[in-house]
């Protein structure tokens, strides 16, 4: 009986391992916005290293946002399905959906967002000093300068979110005075925040 039992579970088991995998759903450009025209779809596996490495091949999805595939699990965990839409909509690594190996996963909604972008207008004011000027708030890991000039730096963003550019400036005795100016861009679109130091 016991024999019987352990067999029973490890056949049970094997569809989650590797085999077709069933994938269906939606492509929206937001949570509950209109759905995605001329989207790709491309899976992608965790690789052993940390990160995630694309598997081929991409997927289109219909002109009206559906999409339904398989592909060819080999593991038993680690996938997740990100999509792309023109004129630059992608899904966050974040939002995006994680797929079961070997079972159908239906009903998906995968979100693609609006890129836009913040474009930063440092203005050194007289008198002039020298500073060290620390920038966030926009995708990556922010911006440290030394001794900034006059110039504009242009730093990609995700529309619809509201955010905050957040600058602390170091003067020559080491204060910090911090300031900042909250952003909300459009989708494509391109805000100005002015930065005087």
């Amino acid at each position: 009986m016991l024999l019987l039992l352990a067999g029973g579970l490890a056949g049970c088991a094997q569809p989650w391992v590797r085999g077709p995998t069933v994938v269906q759903g939606l492509i929206q450009t937001s949570p509950s916005g209109p759905p995605a025209t001329g989207a790709t779809l491309q899976v992608y596996q965790a690789s052993r290293g940390g990160g995630y490495a694309p598997l081929a091949p991409t997927y289109a999805a219909e002109p009206n946002g559906r999409f339904s595939f398989s592909f060819p699990a080999t593991r038993r965990a680690g996938y997740v399905l990100r999509a792309t839409a023109p004129p630059g909509y992608f899904t966050e690594w974040g939002l995006a959906p994680s797929l079961r190996a070997g079972r159908p996963n239906t009903g998906l909604v995968v979100p693609v967002r609006a890129p836009a972008w913040v474009r930063l207008q440092l203005v050194d004011e007289p008198p002039h000093s020298r500073v060290s000027l620390f920038i966030s708030g926009y995708e990556g890991n922010g911006d440290r300068l030394y001794a900034p000039h006059d110039t504009v730096l242009i730093r990609p963003s995700l529309a619809g979110f509201v955010g905050k550019i957040i600058w602390v400036l170091t003067d020559e005795a080491g204060v910090d005075r911090q300031r900042e100016q909250a952003v909300q861009p459009g989708a494509l679109d391109t805000v100005l925040v002015r930065i005087a130091f």
